[in-house]
């Protein structure tokens, strides 16, 4: 998936939050928080949640959107997370998350947020 702008990259992510089980997993508040003055639904925040509780909550997702931070932590978080949902047959997403790399963004938290 390409996206030409950040704001490109927002209004894709806008949209598919808002279907039915897509859940967009981020690592805290401030992520989260971020994430809903930009119009993104369905936000989860990981922060002080065992892996295990993570899984269970989100076993009925059609899809978990992974947005951990770009950083060496978000990168941990990001691939034990997708490979637990993956084998237990719930898709992930990590594009957007790969995407931000283009836009130079390492924290969810400092996404630009335009009037």
């Amino acid at each position: 998936m390409e996206f030409e702008n950040l704001d490109s990259w927002i209004e894709r992510l806008r949209s598919i939050s808002a279907s039915k089980g897509v859940v967009v997993l981020v690592e805290g508040k401030r992520d989260f928080d971020k994430l809903n003055k930009l119009g993104i639904e369905n936000v989860y925040p990981i922060k002080g949640k065992k892996f295990y509780d993570i899984l269970e909550e989100l076993e009925d997702s059609s899809m978990v959107i992974v947005l951990t931070d770009l950083d060496k932590q978000g990168d941990k978080i990001s691939s034990k997370i997708s490979g637990m949902l993956q084998r237990e047959g719930i898709p992930v997403d990590n594009l957007f998350r790969q995407a931000l790399k283009k836009f130079e963004i390492k924290h969810i938290e400092d996404i630009p947020v335009r009037s």
